[in-house]
């Protein structure tokens, strides 16, 4: 639970520093602008309004007079960020990354709500990519720059050995209708040969499951409400049954079970390790606020100054 709310929270900075990505985007006309003064020169029309013309330096000035502040702040820190990456020799793979992009999809709620993300901040998926990228890597850096021994490791191992042992789980699918008939007549269909999938893309009322056949994946103890989990654990592989809870009737079907068991340290360093380093790191804002002090930055142009 304590490793979900970490990575919800790093999910929740990647949100935020998304709406800095627009400004960024935007604000790369206005940084193209300074770079190459032919727009100014070659004074292109923009737009005309009532005949009434509105040239790129106008334009250009707007951008920057609006978000060359915020904009500036980002390309420094930018630079900073990848001047110590350059000395810490620090990169993300591609199979790194693919394996983390997965895990955050499968965070924020699926494909689906990726798609009403990527609208809500008004990016593209490559765009969203690159950000995630970019805050795995900061992550890395903050990471590698904290030691930590073995009986240090081992130490907060002990302490936080829920986190790492793994619960007794079932592997559970099940359909949810509103009356004790509807599920006893679904029951009644599945016992018949029915094919469990299908019955839940039709009739389950649960919309989260029921475009996935009804599957819920992997449920530890504590997870769902009581009286699922009682019906849920009690039951066999290949196993069905009914149960009512406050949300309606359950159809459940278990399709497999782990029992319990201890982690070995060993079998898991690394992810010991990392996770005890995480626990001394400064946050991302406060390892990028020690860069800047570190630094020596000059603004050279007056407005900024």
């Amino acid at each position: 639970m304590e490793q979900q709310e970490e990575n919800l929270r790093e999910d929740e900075l990647l949100l935020k520093k998304l709406n800095a990505v627009v400004f960024v985007i935007i604000l790369g006309l206005a940084v193209l602008g300074s770079a190459l003064p032919m727009f100014a020169q070659n004074d292109e029309i923009v737009a005309r309004v009532n005949g009434v013309e509105i040239t790129m330096s106008q334009f250009i000035e707007e951008l920057e007079k609006q978000y060359g502040t915020a904009v500036l702040e980002q390309l420094i820190m930018d630079e900073l960020v990848a001047q110590k990456q350059a000395a810490l020799g620090i990169t993300i793979s591609d199979e790194y990354f693919t394996e983390k992009y997965a895990e955050f999809i499968n965070q924020i709620g699926g494909p689906e709500y990726l798609m009403y993300l990527l609208f809500q901040y008004g990016i593209t998926e490559a765009q969203l990519q690159e950000e995630l990228r970019y805050s795995l890597l900061v992550n890395e850096m903050i990471l590698s720059e904290i030691e930590a021994d073995q009986a240090e490791v081992a130490a907060w191992f002990e302490e936080n050995r829920a986190r790492y042992d793994k619960q007794e789980a079932v592997t559970a699918s099940h359909i949810l209708v509103q009356t004790q008939e509807e599920a006893e007549a679904i029951l009644a269909e599945l016992e018949g040969g029915a094919d469990f999938a299908a019955l839940a893309q039709e009739r389950s009322l649960d919309p989260g499951s029921a475009s996935q056949g009804g599957n819920l994946g992997q449920i530890t103890r504590g997870v769902t409400v009581e009286p699922f989990e009682n019906m849920a654990f009690s039951l066999g592989v290949g196993e069905m049954g009914i149960v009512e809870s406050q949300y309606g009737w359950h159809v459940i079907l278990v399709t497999g079970r782990s029992a319990a068991q201890a982690a070995v340290l060993d079998e898991i360093y690394s992810e010991v390790e990392s996770d005890y380093k995480a626990s001394l790191a400064p946050t991302f804002t406060e390892y990028l606020q020690q860069l800047k002090s570190a630094a020596e930055i000059e603004i050279v142009r007056e407005r900024y100054k």
